[in-house]
């Protein structure tokens, strides 16, 4: 589990953008450390991201990645068949 700080760490963006998804809603805490401050799986992190980033996207057209200087992730191929390649 990781806290709000380790979260940005994680993803490589500032802690109070972690504040706020959980603010708007798009980012739920798995569970509470010792000092009742949220903590989040990784997998729930990378859901958020990818939801902020599909969001971005749409309003924008531009991914949030890039406007921050970071890769954007790798994009899935689709099925392409080869030029020559029996039907």
């Amino acid at each position: 589990m990781y806290s709000t700080a380790e979260a940005a760490v994680l993803l490589g963006v500032a802690a109070v953008t972690i504040r706020q998804w959980r603010h708007k809603g798009w980012l739920e805490p798995q569970g509470l450390d010792e000092r009742n401050r949220p903590l989040h799986t990784r997998e729930a992190l990378r859901e958020a991201e990818a939801l902020v980033t599909r969001h971005g996207i749409e309003a924008s057209g531009v991914n949030p990645r890039t406007l921050r200087g970071l890769p954007a992730p790798p994009r899935k191929r689709r099925a392409t068949s080869q030029p020559g390649a029996a039907a």
